[in-house]
């Protein structure tokens, strides 16, 4: 059966109409479903019973459940270990800040991109996320939110809180599985169901040229954070070896060609590693071949993780590579992740620990 997360309130109001029931049923459900977080809103009593055999003969409602929950003590993030009912399993994390609560959800079951740097990359592929998976990490991450009302309290936040912002940066390359993406998002952005603005999402990848013209094509007004990690191509492929296939400058040549459509600046994503990419060389090239582009660009220091032989650069590197950036009229800014005390930061998702060292 189909899970009840994955269909859309248009495909709800077609089936209202193909049963001869008014559609405000569909908005009914999407707003028991999304809004008021009903552990059955198939079951709901307002929904008339044909409504409900209607659209409940081939729709269950599955979310995944949390076999872990880890909240930070320095920053109150929290990571979630979900179990997909197939025993899948992803981590999504909670990272609250002064007005808003972002989700970092994941979209596939490890990842097939590799990066030297990044633990979920060591997993390989093991499966895609369908849009109901991805979309009931959301509806869980709320679930938790409500039930937890001294998280908001302690936090300063409304007792009503829920999350405002998606990143899809957690497992997973998001334009490697773009269609399940782009249907979560269309569902997430509902204003009967969850009501995320579009500009709340922001949509991470390593340079999957492919996905990107296809989630540009559905959702041209969704924000882009581009992980670019080296600015030279033959280091890049070392360490990213998906830009073999899809190399950096014509990543850039295409988001130039896309700015026409896109109405925001576009996130460039930096990893800092010591010794590898952290150089004013470095940061010499990154400014030239980003020449033209309206981009922001977040420098990462490394989330270390063990085994591995990366480290992060001293902060007096950090600082000097930002302050080039800075003086050469690019928007910059040093994004030390949260969450690091339970392995919630970027790179360190994962759910198996037998790696070998890169």
């Amino acid at each position: 059966m189909r899970n009840f997360y994955s269909i859309t309130r248009h495909e709800l109001e077609r089936r209202c109409r193909e049963t001869g029931l008014p559609e405000i049923h569909a908005s009914t459900l999407f707003k028991s479903a999304y809004k008021t977080l009903s552990d059955d809103p198939l079951g709901a009593p307002s929904l008339p019973h044909k409504m409900r055999s209607a659209v409940g003969d081939d729709l269950e409602v599955r979310l995944p459940s949390a076999t872990k929950i880890q909240v930070s003590r320095y920053d109150q993030s929290v990571k979630f270990l979900f179990e997909m009912v197939d025993g899948s399993l992803v981590e999504s994390v909670l990272m609250p800040e002064r007005r808003r609560v972002t989700l970092c959800v994941s979209s596939q079951v490890g990842c097939r991109q590799a990066c030297t740097f990044c633990h979920t990359g060591r997993m390989g592929l093991r499966r895609n996320l369908e849009a109901g998976e991805i979309v009931s990490q959301l509806v869980a991450a709320n679930r938790w939110i409500a039930s937890h009302p001294n998280w908001l309290v302690d936090l300063g936040l409304p007792p009503l809180q829920r999350v405002t912002n998606i990143v899809f940066m957690g497992m997973g390359e998001p334009l490697d599985n773009v269609d399940a993406v782009a249907d979560a998002i269309t569902i997430m952005t509902d204003p009967l169901g969850s009501g995320l603005a579009l500009r709340r999402i922001s949509v991470s990848t390593a340079g999957h040229l492919e996905g990107l013209a296809q989630m540009l094509s559905r959702h041209p007004d969704v924000r882009l954070a581009i992980s670019i990690h080296s600015p030279f191509d033959a280091e890049r492929s070392k360490i990213m070896p998906i830009n073999r296939r899809w190399p950096l400058l014509d990543v850039l040549t295409a988001l130039r060609e896309a700015q026409t459509q896109i109405n925001h600046g576009i996130l460039i994503q930096y990893t800092m590693i010591r010794g590898v990419n952290d150089s004013l060389r470095h940061a010499e090239e990154l400014v030239r071949i980003t020449a033209g582009l309206k981009v922001k660009v977040n420098l990462i220091p490394l989330n270390e993780i063990d085994p591995s032989r990366f480290a992060s650069p001293a902060a007096t590197a950090i600082e000097a590579f930002r302050d080039h950036l800075h003086h050469s009229g690019l928007r910059v800014m040093i994004r030390y992740s949260k969450g690091q005390d339970i392995s919630a930061a970027c790179g360190q998702l994962v759910t198996e620990n037998t790696f070998v060292s890169p």
